[in-house]
């Protein structure tokens, strides 16, 4: 029999959940209803007002387009060498874009710089297979079951990737390829890391004689076989350690080939490698849209905050 009642009474409970439940929606949406109601009876009672704020909302929305349509983006693709990656972010982190602007308005370029911004651009794979000290790290953390695509885009491993995206953003009709050069010459004015560009650059340019050296010496080799054996009878078989000699040299083509590649980008210590320039800056919705809608959302909720003054004083 208390078992039964129980029963009985959990479901009278539930029953009384459910209705208030019911009720607490329907009043909800009543209240929705008519609050949508007294919006549309406002907005019919003062419609003069809303046409005004339209009108001038989509005026001053087509004049900012206009006078915004000069703001531009500019994107280099840059290579930060001798270990100046951290410098670079701290650089572009904290430039002085007012010094900056002093010089081209001095310099006439006719705009001026009003943001910066750095990026990498991720190329694990590149990164892995251009260094067998990378290649090694990267087995270690897969080894250590590590999420590579995370590991990857972290910021320990963004440092080390070659190439980086320098977006520049300058507010002007004037000459954008002369604010380039200037902020590209501020970029490598510095005296640490230009010391260490002619110091390693030399290294690089013994390392090349060393590795054309070495080129010389494998067509030697060929040469040497090919006047002892005037039948052209060279073959593999005869000679199991020509394969060798073949890899060798292809390898060192490969290193001489990237070594040349590295004397080109070790003219500056941040190399712009190419350059994407004068590419508009839009916002999201353009301002014809935005500003009315924000005039009339501003309108309502001052109309409303000042209902409910009033009905407090009253």
């Amino acid at each position: 029999m208390n078992q039964q009642a129980n029963k009985d009474a959990s479901f009278e409970e539930q029953e009384v959940d459910v209705k208030y439940m019911a009720n607490r929606a329907g009043n909800f949406y009543n209240k929705m209803l008519y609050s949508i109601y007294r919006l549309l009876r406002f907005v019919k009672k003062r419609w003069y007002v809303f046409l005004v704020l339209i009108a001038v909302g989509v005026g001053l929305g087509i004049y900012m387009n206009a006078s915004k349509s000069s703001r531009l983006r500019h994107e280099l693709i840059v290579v930060p060498n001798f270990g100046s990656i951290d410098y670079l972010n701290q650089k572009i982190k904290d430039y002085d874009r007012l010094k900056l602007n002093k010089e081209l308005i001095s310099l006439n370029a006719g705009n001026e710089v009003y943001d910066l911004k750095i990026e990498p651009i991720y190329d694990a794979y590149n990164y892995i297979l251009t260094d067998p000290v990378h290649f090694e790290a990267f087995k270690v953390l897969s080894d250590r079951a590590i999420d590579m695509e995370k590991y990857s885009k972290s910021k320990l491993a963004s440092k080390n990737y070659k190439y980086h995206v320098l977006t520049v953003y300058t507010d002007g009709l004037g000459n954008t390829d002369l604010t380039i050069d200037k902020v590209l010459e501020d970029l490598n004015s510095d005296t640490y890391f230009n010391q260490r560009k002619n110091i390693e650059k030399a290294n690089t340019l013994a390392k090349r004689t060393e590795i054309s050296r070495s080129i010389e010496q494998v067509n030697g080799l060929f040469e040497r076989l090919g006047s002892e054996n005037k039948v052209n009878d060279i073959t593999m078989n005869a000679y199991p350690e020509l394969a060798d000699m073949l890899t060798a040299k292809e390898a060192l083509l490969k290193q001489l080939n990237a070594v040349d590649v590295q004397l080109i980008e070790q003219e500056q210590v941040v190399y712009l490698a190419t350059k994407m320039m004068n590419i508009p800056v839009r916002p999201f919705l353009p301002y014809f849209i935005t500003l009315p809608f924000l005039f009339v959302v501003c309108y309502i909720l001052i109309a409303y905050f000042n209902s409910k003054i009033k009905s407090f004083k009253a």
